[in-house]
């Protein structure tokens, strides 16, 4: 027993020590895992998601409203006061028609009886008009039976329901290619760095060592000024390339849907995510009926179709059935409350001044007018189709060719920096080397990341993502 003491009070103590262990970790992502890690904490995807769930709920509100409706009321009433009373007396209008009846068939040679004529001019016990208080219940028993407007909302509701999902799947696209971009991003720019820091480490050299030939006066101080300049840039890039990278990083954290304050690692380098996109083959077939855009537009169609059902189910009756029961707690002497009351409602549209024909025509138009779109959206994208494949080739063409100006431009730089070693050029000649090689490396990058983004875009079209 005392050992489990002891055990839960160095467990209490290690605790600050263990979150804190937790808090310092690191997340490392590769490409895929990256993508898989933001389609679970995404914010925006998860709105995507409870938009579902909200249109699953709206068909299900649909639905109800052509299942069993039950309503009750419970009402409770007070009279103040003396109730009012009445009688059926000697005075009453009652009375007298009994006197007449009783003349009559004196006149006619049939008297009454004494006994029938006691009673009928006895005074009746006067009784009141209602109860001082009251309670009635009741229950109301609905179903509707047909309506045609119903049933084309439930298949509307139905409809939305599959936009929502679509929206869902068109924005899990989206992220999983601003991951890409994000995560692609950062490796350039850590790339970018590694060369930078590289040239800096050459070029603090060349600065040492050209100081030292000019304290020696083999040089003038005009090359160790020019190469000073040229240092100077490049650690200015430095740091601009840091505070990049460190920007970079934030909006990666919000695209995954990580705390902001949450360490990551990229898992893979450069090449390997290059030949994981660019290596993908892509489908030389474009069939349009598969690209979310498209089936969004067929939805759309979808819904113009039933705005037009919805119009013309307005010229149908709705039909629907009903049970009443209802009573009271206290009843009067003369109570007319009727329990029980089954019944059958038709209401049947007559006429409404060609109303409902001119939103009948106007759902046509607008159906015709989602035809058209869906058209030319297909058109559209085919054209873009054919413009990404063309692309794409023309980005492979010119990395290629930025590939080998690095590769040149390198090769340069580094005779040239021999040569300058031996005297035989400038630090004009040495710095114009650095900045073609430096250029050369730009273009590359930037050839880099458009031909990944032509990729990207390929595939989204063709939804290959």
């Amino acid at each position: 027993m005392k050992h489990k003491i002891w055990i839960q009070l160095i467990l209490i103590a290690l605790l600050p020590v263990l979150s804190l262990a937790q808090n310092d970790s690191t997340l490392n992502f590769t490409l895929n895992s990256a993508q898989e890690y933001a389609i679970q904490n995404n914010l925006t995807l998860e709105n995507a998601k409870l938009d579902i769930e909200s249109a699953e709920k709206k068909v299900w509100e649909t639905t109800a409203i052509g299942l069993p409706q039950i309503n009750a009321t419970l009402d409770y009433q007070h009279i103040p006061g003396d109730l009012p009373t009445a009688s059926f007396g000697s005075d009453s209008t009652t009375a007298m028609f009994y006197d007449y009846i009783l003349s009559s068939l004196s006149d006619m040679g049939y008297p009454p009886s004494q006994d029938l004529m006691d009673r009928l001019s006895t005074p009746a016990e006067p009784f009141t008009l209602g109860v001082k208080n009251s309670t009635t219940y009741g229950a109301t028993v609905s179903q509707l039976i047909f309506s045609g407007e119903y049933i084309v909302g439930l298949q509307a509701s139905k409809t939305y329901l599959q936009i929502s999902k679509l929206s869902h799947e068109k924005q899990e696209l989206e992220l999983r290619s601003k991951v890409i971009n994000s995560y692609i991003s950062i490796l350039i720019l850590e790339n970018n760095l590694q060369i930078i820091n590289e040239t800096i480490d050459n070029m603090q050299s060349l600065v040492d060592e050209t100081q030292k030939m000019q304290q020696q006066g083999f040089l003038e101080s005009t090359d160790v000024d020019q190469l000073q300049i040229n240092l100077n840039t490049l650690i200015n890039s430095q740091k601009t390339i840091e505070r990049q990278i460190e920007i970079s990083y934030v909006l990666f954290k919000i695209v995954l849907g990580t705390d902001l304050d949450a360490k990551l690692a990229l898992a893979e380098n450069l090449n390997t995510v290059y030949e994981q996109i660019i290596g993908k083959a892509v489908n030389t077939e474009f069939d349009v009926t598969g690209n979310i855009d498209y089936r969004m537009m067929d939805n759309q169609v979808r819904i113009s179709e039933l705005s037009l059902k919805r119009e013309k189910s307005t010229y149908l009756p709705t039909v629907s059935a009903f049970y009443n029961y209802q009573d009271k707690t206290n009843k009067a002497s003369f109570d007319f409350t009727i329990n029980h009351i089954i019944g059958v409602n038709v209401s049947m549209p007559i006429f409404t001044s060609f109303q409902r024909n001119a939103k009948v025509q106007q759902a046509k138009i607008d159906l015709e007018k989602s035809k058209n779109n869906q058209t030319l959206l297909e058109r559209n994208l085919k054209a873009q189709t054919q413009q990404l494949r063309f692309n794409f080739q023309n980005a492979l063409d010119k990395y290629s060719v930025t590939m080998q100006n690095v590769d040149l431009s390198k090769r340069v730089f580094e005779n040239t920096t021999k040569r300058y070693k031996e005297g035989m050029v400038s630090s004009m000649d040495l710095t114009q080397s650095n900045t073609t090689y430096l250029q050369a490396e730009s273009d590359k990058t930037s050839a880099l990341f458009e031909l990944i983004q032509t990729k990207i875009e390929l595939e989204k079209i063709l939804n290959e993502l």
